[in-house]
């Protein structure tokens, strides 16, 4: 068989854990247990959440950013041939199917017992199968996906939902529901998300001051910019600032 099956481990992220660009030269089945953040593969956005997977291959370098306390069971392989069917992603699955075909290769790993090896190699085949079955839905999600990325690199995204609908051809409700499945929170929250996180940067370079920050930001005030950054991280601002 072409796969070859390397390790399988469970690990954890703490809330507000980052870790940057890293690869590894085999393959990965990334499960998601529990919690929700941020996972950029090649510069290219990801948001997962529970019952997701993460397909990443040899050399994608990774950045991962945890909103949350999340748990995940990694599945380590190399793949010549096979491999090439599938592209690196997140897959948001609608079943548990792939949860138990997960749960097995993790027990038939830790147990160990006779031909375990081959096993878990068809059992990591069928995984990569059921993704494949939902990569037809990925690619429906793309428009999304794209909408993110192009938010995260704006300082300054000024475009309204109705808009934003009218450009992909949707409907401004389908657009909301859309959005918050794949990105776990509100289009409307994601950009203010994404707001506050460029106001950080700009209060680091200590260049701007809040004033300036606020319009550059896309906040119709000073005043706004304060109130909703304390909201949001606990403190001021100027106290961010010192």
């Amino acid at each position: 068989m072409d796969i070859q099956l390397e390790s399988v481990f469970t690990l954890s992220y703490k809330k507000g854990e980052s870790v940057r660009g890293f690869s590894y030269v085999s393959h990965e089945l990334i499960y998601f247990y529990s919690g929700r953040g941020k996972i950029y593969i090649n510069d290219i956005p990801y948001h997962y959440q529970p019952n997701s997977v993460l397909l990443t291959q040899s050399k994608d370098v990774k950045d991962y950013d945890a909103d949350c306390y999340s748990e995940y069971t990694c599945i380590r392989f190399k793949s010549l041939k096979y491999i090439q069917k599938f592209r690196s992603g997140l897959y948001v699955l609608k079943d548990q199917s792939v949860y138990q075909l997960f749960k097995s290769i993790k027990r038939e790993y830790a147990e160990k017992k006779i031909s375990y090896h081959e096993l878990c190699n068809m059992k990591t085949a069928e995984i990569l199968v059921e993704l494949l079955r939902n990569s037809l839905q990925c690619e429906k999600d793309s428009d999304i996906y794209k909408l993110i990325k192009e938010i995260d690199s704006t300082m300054l995204f000024q475009k309204r939902i109705a808009d934003i609908a009218e450009e992909l051809n949707y409907n401004p409700d389908y657009l909301r529901q859309k959005f918050k499945k794949i990105a776990g929170v509100s289009l409307k929250a994601y950009i203010m998300q994404q707001r506050i996180q460029n106001a950080c940067k700009l209060l680091e370079q200590e260049n701007y001051s809040c004033t300036e920050i606020a319009q550059l930001c896309g906040f119709s005030s000073s005043s706004q910019f304060s109130r909703i950054f304390k909201e949001k991280m606990g403190y001021t601002p100027k106290s961010y600032k010192l």
